[in-house]
């Protein structure tokens, strides 16, 4: 099969339109709520220092940068900063 300059330039224009649709509908999509970006940090920190979560179920934001978080495993931690910026993550038994 000969290719065309017409057929060279559909083939050429198709995955050029399908990538700027993508682009498209991702820019149109609703970003993340302020609540789930601290949800989706806390769960980092938790299971970056391998404790149990599964899911951050409930949060609540304390004094200065702390939180108080429940997982869905029914495990609950107590999660700071330090003016130094060490992250300090108590196990609530």
């Amino acid at each position: 099969m000969k290719l065309t300059a017409a057929r060279m330039k559909r083939n050429l224009t198709l995955p050029v339109f399908a990538a700027l649709a993508s682009m498209f509908l991702q820019a149109c999509t609703e970003p993340p709520s302020h609540e789930e970006i601290i949800r989706e940090d806390l769960l980092e920190i938790i299971e970056t220092l391998g404790e149990p979560c599964g899911q951050v179920v409930g949060f609540e934001a304390k004094p200065g940068i702390s939180y108080s978080v429940t997982c869905e495993t029914g495990d609950q931690y107590e999660i700071s900063v330090s003016p130094e910026g060490k992250i300090n993550i108590r196990n609530h038994d």
